[in-house]
């Protein structure tokens, strides 16, 4: 039988309609990659793109913001105002105390909100404050602040109906279990492995792993992997006939009472379920198929490496940013993280190649560029007599690390007789298509740590070893976990993932691995380990680390 330990699934849903589902999806804005807003100033706005799933009714949910505000705000003076697809859907009056300096804004929403694709809601969050009566005595006040917490969600309620079609990769992410046959083999190892690497590049929960055997009916749910002899029975019944050499990924929908939904990885045969498994790498192959199956006549392994040719250019919006207006007055910040897996060293030189447009100052105004590099202040500039930034900034290697943060901010401060004269807001874009950051060179290492993993694995072809006595759930998500961290962070552009070739310790030589870096997870006991001298630790006697 399977084993759960984990919260119950909420099954999957198919693209045609069947019993009705009433649940509730409470998904954060930590959990969408947002962190914590912090506005300073009088005016200002942040916008967010919110994910719904195509099995969200939006006309049944809510967004919900969680705001802390300064105690000393003037509540006459201050509000929030909530603009939706962009338009102005709710004003609120900031009202806190020194004793309790939160509260919540809460939207419903209806499927107009949407945006043309269905799959985003355009949400934008503008404020205005003070604390005197008036807002230019306040400008430079750094007791004006706010925080909209990435706490904030949004409530779902689910539905039969999907709003949109969603590709096969998106259909398997909805899951968040992968069971792999009880008595497994290389070929399930690296399946499940595959699987778990999908399903944790979205999944806000831990990702479980289990194992089935033929006899299980009854608790079955998640992704299932196996050559279709060990599959379970009630599942293998329902697939589609197979032609020889062909391999099978998609949805299977159980007999019996109440909808029940899994997700097949298998084949006709061996080499069909191989097909399949080679599939699983492909980003682009996955991605692009929106059917609830797929049937593979052809597929390769995918066990490439990253090519590290200098210089290696990458965009903002390769980073994950996406375009958007900051307006306001005093600080207006946008931050852009990226990691040294990227390029795979620390870069001789790193050049950050910022365009930007924004508005013209008046004689009077002060307008200033600052960058940034872990939050160390790295390049500033004067903005005045100009409309556009568009120059190199060489940033110092020395103060990266792992990760790393670029932030990019204007600070606006308008003229002194701002009270007299009035004012207007000033706002700025950064074109994250042509933005960039150029990793130039490589540093020579002479000392090797865990600061080089995944790099040194991504240059060099790896091969993980196992040992046969370890073949069970827990190497599943352990292989996983080594997948996804030599992928991270995920990149949308790469067609394929990196996946070494798993290897049983006792089918191998030290010849089999002349020329690859090697992973081995294999039992203390195992007469692999013997290959290797100069351990950090006698495997063959008692230790502890």
């Amino acid at each position: 039988m399977i084993t759960r330990i984990k919260a119950t699934l909420i099954s999957l849903l198919a693209t045609f309609l069947f019993c009705s589902v009433n649940a509730q999806s409470v998904r954060t804005f930590a959990a969408m990659g947002y962190d914590d807003a912090i506005i300073h100033g009088i005016s200002s706005s942040v916008s967010y793109f919110i994910k719904v799933k195509p099995n969200d009714n939006i006309d049944q949910s809510k967004l919900v913001l969680n705001i802390e505000a300064s105690p000393v705000l003037n509540p006459a003076n201050s509000f929030v105002i909530v603009m939706i697809k962009d338009a102005p859907v709710t004003t609120q009056r900031i009202t806190v105390s020194h004793t309790d300096s939160s509260f919540h804004v809460e939207i419903p929403l209806n499927r107009g909100y949407l945006q043309p694709d269905g799959r985003f809601i355009k949400v934008k969050v503008s404020v205005k404050m003070s604390i005197s009566d008036e807002y230019c005595k306040d400008i430079e006040n750094p007791g004006v602040w706010l925080n909209i917490k990435n706490n904030s969600y949004l409530a779902a309620n689910t539905q039969t109906a999907f709003t949109y079609q969603r590709s096969l990769k998106e259909a398997l992410q909805e899951f968040s279990s992968i069971y792999t046959p009880a008595v497994a083999d290389v070929n399930d190892i690296t399946a499940g492995a595959l699987v778990y690497t999908l399903l944790k590049q979205t999944a806000t929960t831990n990702v479980y792993t289990g194992v089935y055997t033929d006899g299980d009916s009854s608790s079955l749910s998640g992704v299932l992997a196996g050559s279709i002899d060990k599959l379970p029975a009630i599942v293998r019944n329902e697939l589609p006939p197979l032609e020889k050499g062909q391999g099978y990924i998609g949805l299977v929908h159980l007999p019996g009472a109440g909808f029940r939904t899994v997700l097949a990885v298998t084949g006709a045969d061996i080499e069909g379920y191989k097909k399949a498994i080679n599939t699983l790498a492909s980003n682009r192959r996955l991605s692009s198929a929106f059917s609830e199956k797929v049937l593979i006549s052809e597929a390769v392994p995918s066990a490439a490496i990253v090519d590290n040719q200098s210089p290696l250019v990458t965009t903002l919006e390769s980073l994950g940013a996406t375009p958007g207006l900051m307006e306001g007055i005093g600080s207006l910040k946008t931050k852009y993280v990226f990691s040294l897996t990227e390029f795979n060293a620390i870069p001789d030189r790193l050049i950050f190649h910022l365009e930007s447009f924004f508005s013209v100052l008046k004689p009077e105004d002060r307008g200033f560029l600052n960058i940034y590099l872990n939050q160390n202040l790295v390049y500033n500039a004067n903005l005045a007599n100009r409309s556009n930034f568009i120059e190199d900034i060489d940033l110092k290697p020395y103060l990266l690390t792992k990760s790393n943060t670029l932030e990019v901010e204007y600070r606006f401060h308008p003229g002194s007789n701002v009270c007299k004269d009035g004012f207007g807001n000033f706002f700025a874009f950064i074109n994250t298509k042509s933005s960039t950051l150029t990793f130039s060179g490589e540093k020579e290492n002479k000392f090797y740590s865990f600061f080089n993993f995944p790099a040194e694995f991504r240059k060099v072809p790896t091969k993980i070893v196992v040992s046969p006595s370890l073949y069970n759930s827990n190497i599943v998500s352990s292989v996983g976990e080594l997948i996804y961290q030599l992928n991270a962070p995920f990149n949308p552009n790469y067609s394929k993932l990196i996946v070494p070739p798993l290897v049983a310790a006792d089918k191998t030589t030290m010849d089999d691995l002349s020329g690859f870096n090697v992973i081995a997870l294999v039992n203390k006991n195992d007469s692999f380990v013997r290959n290797f001298h100069h351990l950090p630790v006698e495997f063959n006697q008692d230790f502890q680390l």
